[in-house]
């Protein structure tokens, strides 16, 4: 089951650096059910590994053969062209990517908020503490599942002003319905 949602993961990662290519595009759609749809860049789920995701400077699909290390972090990129930008004001783009561990449990979600900038690039790393749960964001095209003691990585950019519930995807018992959570992306 591992090696089958491997490879489905490379096989959507290759067409979406196939349809950058021939489009001489960076930036991705919104969509991340990951039907094969749409080129899906801005939300990803990756198993957890910094070398896959959403690259700072363009918004495209990182690659591992284009890292920059920078305050002994490695930091990883599209493109070369997005190294030498990333370089010029490395802060500027770190700031970009907010970073946030949200865990499921019967019934509801830690944090219970989560706020952001319109523009950022939103990493959630999901876990579930006790049994599968769904990480379901509507607007966003989201919808994963996480068993217990497993990590995502849940990867998109925040483009939508607004309110979002988070909602579980996944029948987890009674008190099922009233669990949830709120994705709060600010101007």
């Amino acid at each position: 089951m591992r090696k089958v949602s491997l490879i489905l993961i490379l096989s959507f990662l290759l067409i979406g650096y196939c349809f950058a290519q021939d489009k001489g595009s960076h930036k991705g759609s919104h969509n991340q059910d990951m039907s094969g749809n749409e080129d899906a860049i801005s939300g990803d789920i990756f198993e957890v590994s910094p070398s896959v995701g959403i690259c700072p400077v363009m918004g495209g699909i990182k690659k591992d053969k284009y890292s920059y290390s920078y305050k002994g972090k490695a930091y990883y990129f599209c493109c070369p062209g997005c190294i030498k930008v990333f370089k010029e004001n490395p802060e500027k783009y770190i700031a970009k990517v907010k970073k946030i561990k949200v865990e499921a449990y019967q019934f509801g979600y830690s944090p219970e908020k989560i706020v952001v900038k319109k523009g950022d690039i939103v990493s959630i790393i999901a876990t579930s503490r006790d049994m599968a749960h769904g990480f379901f964001i509507k607007e966003y095209g989201i919808n994963v599942t996480v068993k217990s003691g497993e990590l995502k990585k849940i990867e998109f950019i925040a483009d939508k002003k607004g309110e979002f519930p988070i909602l579980c995807s996944i029948y987890c018992g009674r008190g099922h319905h009233g669990m949830r959570a709120k994705l709060i992306v600010e101007e």
